[in-house]
């Protein structure tokens, strides 16, 4: 068997795409060493690890996928982040702002890819704490109707 480097970054982008449920995607644009190494240093301080994947062979992998439309906002090589250990906070504002020099592209949760627009309201992805939130809501909104309307 012939060892090429193009199947093996295919082999490996596909494997990190189909074991990682939840990683972040974020646009890097051409940067140099220095700004590259400044976005690194936000990434571990952040607890996070991430995987660089080029334009092309991101757009290969992207074509054997359910993701054909998100082909179209690829433009430049990009990084996915994942957290190395999933029992650490998880504030999505913050993840979204990490550095300037990286655009937020998009979330992926259980095959599922979100993008901003759509988390715009979502301010963790703690399920509990969702939970929480929901049950705080219901509770308001069952006791409305309890409520004495004056003008």
């Amino acid at each position: 068997m012939k060892f090429e480097l193009k199947n093996y970054k295919l082999k490996r982008a596909t494997d990190y795409y189909k074991k990682t449920s939840l990683f972040f995607i974020f646009s890097v644009s051409s940067l140099n060493s220095k700004s590259w190494l400044k976005i690194e240093q936000d990434f571990h301080t952040q607890n996070l690890k991430y995987f660089k994947v080029y334009n092309t062979l991101l757009s290969k992998v992207i074509e054997r996928s359910i993701f054909k439309k998100m082909s179209l906002i690829i433009n430049s090589f990009t990084c996915f982040v994942h957290l190395k250990n999933d029992n650490s906070e998880l504030v999505l504002k913050k993840l979204t702002t990490l550095n300037p020099l990286i655009s937020f592209l998009g979330l992926r949760l259980n095959n599922n890819v979100y993008s901003l627009s759509q988390l715009s309201n979502v301010y963790t992805l703690d399920y509990f704490k969702n939970i929480r939130t929901l049950n705080k809501l219901m509770k308001k909104v069952l006791k409305f109707p309890y409520y004495k309307l004056s003008k």
